[in-house]
């Protein structure tokens, strides 16, 4: 693939216009069409630049595959060493060093570790693309966010009923114990629950515990189905469903916590966008 597709390629990856990444360029959007149809080529002592704007290496826009690192690991490791990998993302980006602290690497991306820990957090806000936020136990990646328009999403009627939902007392008693529930058991079992288990479990009487599980099939946490044997219903619970449950949860603590550590900095006059909070 040429130069001029490649720019056109990660330029359509980025979501950006010709006109936008002209201007980010410095040159006009005919400029950028004129390279992305093989008209003319870019000057070489631009390609740099063009590289860091698309995010992407000199090798990217020559086409020139590079060797990837395959790192094999288990599903029970990859959380851990994700947030690892975020955290160097940002400490090798950010460049934030701390003068008390040893200024080789290991000694200041230990002390970053051990402030994340005792409840620093890192974030990185972009006005075009993105926002990352990452703590000790619990990182939110956004690829989609952008400033402007990104409110729309509170107007959306789809998430209200979810959010609606999710404040209902019982529903929270019942998620909770199918959550714990589900965790406990045996992989090889079925994490399936009958209207029993869930009323002794949560302390409810069949009307509540029904209408907690009706909802929760509402929001696609539960499968409701008959068993053909018993003729009684049995709830499904959906795991990789609850979890992002869990994160709505997790995303409103962040909020309620009144943390006088919590900083998030977007300045324009840095190199950089990423900051570490202090």
């Amino acid at each position: 693939m040429s130069i001029g597709k490649n720019i056109a390629k990660y330029r359509k990856l980025l979501g950006y216009t010709q006109e936008e990444l002209g201007a980010k360029l410095g040159v006009t959007n005919q400029s950028v069409s004129k390279w992305e149809s093989e008209v003319s080529m870019p000057d070489v002592m631009l390609l740099p630049e063009i590289a860091k704007v698309l995010c992407i290496s000199l090798e990217n826009i020559y086409g020139i595959k590079s060797k990837i690192d395959k790192v094999s690991i288990s599903a029970d490791e990859f959380p851990v060493f994700c947030q690892r990998k975020l955290h160097e993302l940002f400490y090798h980006n950010a460049g934030i060093k701390f003068t008390h602290i040893d200024s080789d690497d290991a000694s200041q991306f230990d002390f970053q570790t051990e402030k994340i820990k005792n409840g620093c957090r890192i974030g990185c806000f972009s006005n075009e693309q993105g926002a990352v936020i990452m703590t000790d136990t619990f990182s939110f990646i956004d690829s989609d966010y952008k400033a402007s328009g990104s409110e729309k999403v509170i107007k959306n009627r789809d998430n209200e009923y979810t959010l609606m939902y999710l404040t209902d007392i019982n529903l929270r008693k019942v998620l909770f114990f199918q959550y714990k529930t589900a965790f406990e058991r045996s992989k090889a079992e079925n994490t399936e629950f009958s209207i029993e288990e869930i009323m002794n479990g949560c302390n409810l009487n069949e009307s509540e515990a029904n209408l907690a599980l009706r909802n929760l099939k509402e929001i696609n946490i539960n499968e409701i189905y008959i068993d053909q044997q018993t003729k009684t219903e049995r709830y499904v619970f959906k795991m990789a469903n609850a979890i992002y449950a869990i994160a709505i949860y997790k995303l409103a603590g962040m909020l309620s916590e009144d943390d006088p550590v919590w900083v998030l900095i977007r300045d324009t006059s840095m190199i950089n966008d990423y900051a570490f909070g202090l």
